[in-house]
Parts: structure tokens; sequence; C-alpha cells
């Protein structure tokens, strides 16, 4: 979870998008009774690529941010740095403080500018985003992370929770159910899954919240309440990640003969429907940028809705159709048979006939009757062993 760039106090006073005919790539952030001298404060760990003068800002800080902390890179404008080129900065650490001097910004009252840059440092354009989505969820400066406790959430055949997440959230208000492939081989067994969590977490390329391999074991990576470092901010923040250890280029058939891994994931996203109130349904774009309905998307429809990424899996041949219908199968599991009740028992007319039928086949208490004659060892025929007997003789008879 990010820090904001200034003490509780301050508000936004020029947000990001068209403005004054142009259009402005950033957000302002300014205070009541002047905002000269405030610190600023970095919104998350990073490395400071610039400090010092800045045309248009006068003098501007820099921050670039590791891709195990949601990568991009943050600009803070208006300013008088307290930092250095190289200097290594945490989260909610004193990099600044606003230039009180409004010379420097065009004759505006002093305030902090901050740009969100997708990658680097970027000119105007479709790198350039919007800072609060970044923030959505920040806490002030000097306030200690609220550390929530783990909670009911889908259980999985194995647990090794990483470290790089983007914070904490409440799982009750994430919308998405996103589905990814690792892009690797349909891999099986629990060292597979362990080896595919720990490159994510040694190399700080991501997390997922659950990995599936192709022998239906599954593997979370993140508890429910944090964000998972998966598709770039807008999506991990709004979404559950699930991802199968499998490519994106596989085609439908490929995917239709893992069935058990398959119905793995389905399990435990039924078991998110339950929890959360998910949908067992495909999200349209318009939905999933609206917020408002709760269901399932993949990481392509995420780069479509949110501009953020281009990733396209879980790729076309992904069986969306069926993946779903097992997760409304998982939802409603067909009804166990019921137990007999009194009413399937029998009556005692029944009973009777029942045990006149079993007397008349083997004899009262079962002993045979002794009309019918005695067997070898001088036991009493049943009705049965009559019939066998006649049965014998008359296989004689046709013999001779």
């Amino acid at each position: 979870m990010p820090t904001m760039p200034v003490d509780n106090g301050f508000y936004v006073t020029s947000g990001f998008g068209p403005r004054w005919g142009t259009f402005h790539y950033g957000t302002d952030f300014g205070r009541g009774g002047g905002s000269g001298g405030h610190p600023v404060y970095a919104v998350k760990d990073g490395t400071v690529t610039a400090s010092g003068p800045a045309s248009g800002f006068g003098q501007w800080v820099n921050v670039d941010h590791p891709a195990s902390n949601g990568g991009g890179l943050t600009v803070y404008g208006h300013v008088i740095p307290e930092v250095r080129v190289g200097q290594s900065v945490t989260e909610g650490q004193r990099i600044a403080r606003i230039n009180p001097d409004s010379r420097t910004n065009g004759g505006v009252a002093p305030h902090l500018h901050l740009e969100w840059h997708r990658y680097v440092w970027s000119p105007p354009g479709p790198d350039r985003l919007d800072p609060m989505a970044m923030l959505a969820g920040a806490r002030w400066p000097g306030t200690p992370p609220k550390k929530e406790p783990r909670m009911a959430q889908p259980s999985t055949t194995y647990t090794q929770l990483t470290t790089v997440d983007r914070g904490w959230r409440d799982p009750n208000t994430v919308p998405l159910i996103a589905i990814h492939t690792y892009e690797c081989p349909r891999e099986s067994g629990e060292r597979a899954l362990r080896n595919r969590a720990q490159y994510q977490q040694t190399s700080g390329t991501g997390s997922y919240t659950v990995l599936v391999s192709a022998d239906g074991k599954s593997l979370r990576a993140n508890d429910d309440n944090y964000t998972p470092c998966a598709s770039l901010h807008t999506g991990d923040r709004l979404g559950f990640h699930l991802s199968f250890l499998a490519y994106a280029r596989d085609s439908r058939e490929t995917w239709l003969a893992y069935d058990t891994q398959l119905r793995e994931a389905a399990r435990i996203c039924a078991e998110w429907c339950r929890l959360y109130g998910h949908q067992p349904r495909h999200l349209s774009i318009a939905e999933m940028r609206a917020r408002k309905a709760k269901g399932f998307c993949t990481h392509a429809d995420i780069s479509d809705a949110f501009g953020e990424s281009d990733h396209r899996d879980p790729g076309k041949g992904f069986p969306m159709d069926v993946f779903l219908r097992y997760v409304t199968e998982a939802l409603n599991p067909a009804p166990s048979p019921a137990p007999p009740t009194k009413e399937d028992e029998l009556n005692t007319d029944q009973h009777r006939m029942l045990q006149e039928i079993w007397d008349q086949l083997r004899g009262p208490g079962g002993k045979g009757w002794p009309q019918l004659g005695k067997t070898e060892k001088g036991e009493n025929l049943t009705l049965v062993d009559a019939i066998a007997e006649i049965r014998a003789d008359l296989d004689k008879l046709m013999e001779k």
C-alpha cells in the first residue's frame, strides 16, 4: 500500500486530465493557508534518478520504483530536493519540500505536482498515468499500515506466501477474478509450483494469488487481503489473480485435455464466489471499467479495460465457457442421495410376506424341508436343493 506524497490536510487542487484547453499529466496537491515549505514524501520504495533543476518545474525529484514494488516512476515537481541522484529511498521517506517561490511554477500558488509514468520517464502521452489510481487506499505519512488478520479464504494444496505484493486490501471490495497463464510448460507437482513461486519472489517480477499445476494441485502465494503484482496497478488492486502453469498459445483441445487442472482452478474460484459474491460469468470490458459487477475476466481483458499492460493471456484457446460451467458445478454440487426414510421401510404385512417367501425357499428357520429328502450329510433339503436334485436325475435319464 503506497503512502501519500504530502501530509494529511492537503487536497487535490488540480487533477489528471483536460485543463485550460490542454491536458494536465499529473495531480496537484495544495492546502489551505499555503503549501510552501511543507514536506514531500516518496510514495513507494525506489531509487532517485533525477534531483535538481527541471524545465517547467523549477526543480524536481524523480524516483524509479522496482518491479517488485509495482514498477514505474514518480515525478515530484515544484519542490526543493533533499535527496541526491542514485540514493535509495523508502516509502514514506521525506525527499523534498514544496518550493515557496511561486515564480518556479508560472505564478501559481506553491503546490506539489505529482506524476506517475508507466515504466521510465516518458514524454506526455499514454505512458503517463493518473497518480490517483496508484494512490487508491494510500495512507498518510507517519500512519502505520493497517494489518488485517488472515481470514477465511479458498483452500489450496500448498501455501508459500510472497513478499512481492502491493499491500493490504479489503477482499470484499475486489470485483474481478482474473485468469492468467504463467507462460511455462504444463508442469506437475509441489516442486513445480514452489519453484515458479520462488522465481517470482527472488526475481521480483511479480506474484499471483494462486497458482495451479497440470495435475490439479494448487499453491497460494498471496492471501486474499493482499494485492498481488500480476497485471500492473489497477488490475492488481481490482482482482484475485489465478495463474495456470501453461502457455497462452495452447489450443482449446490442449486446455480440455487438462481437465483436472481446470477443475481445481474452478473449485478455488467457486470458493471466491461464495465468499465475496462473484458471479460465474465473463464480464464485459464496460462492466470491468464500471467496477460495479463481480465476475470473471482474463489478463487480456484487463489490458483492454485499463491500458496498463499489453499481455494477452490466457490466450484465445482458453475454454472460458467450459471453465465457468465447472465453476457453476462446484457452486451447485449434485445432492447426495437421501437416506432411507420410514416410508421406505417394510410395513408389517410386507415383512410377513417376505418371511413366508423365505420359509418356502429355505424351510422353517432355514433348516430345509424333511419331506423333500436329505443331503449326504443328513440335512433336510431346501426347495432349491430339491430342484437341483431333480435336475441331476433328469440329466442322467437323458444320458440313457
